[in-house]
């Protein structure tokens, strides 16, 4: 199954990368390996995970406070946030319209 990352999600993603790189250097390496690695897994069984709302799920990233948002629509799954789980909840939700 394809896999297309809404642009606001990747720049999120790579600013998480940078601040964690930063941070420590490796650790933005570290996050990155994590975050694709759930992704395979979502390629892997899209539809085993936990249901966040309606039709949307999410996989959390081990050892982050991060989580991946992500639908399944017709031949691909939409990822829409790779979320910080102690920020303002629900913020990426507008990216869906």
């Amino acid at each position: 199954m394809k896999v297309k990352i809404h642009e606001i999600a990747a720049k999120e993603f790579d600013e998480a990368v940078e601040w964690y790189e930063n941070q420590s250097e490796g650790l933005g390496k570290r996050f990155k390996k994590s975050v694709i690695g759930q992704i395979r897994k979502i390629k892997k069984n899209p539809d085993w995970f936990l249901i966040e709302a309606d039709n949307i799920y999410k996989i959390y990233i081990p050892k982050f406070p991060y989580k991946i948002l992500f639908t399944l629509e017709k031949n691909q799954i939409v990822i829409w946030a790779v979320a910080h789980m102690h920020r303002k909840p629900w913020y990426w939700q507008s990216r869906m319209i």
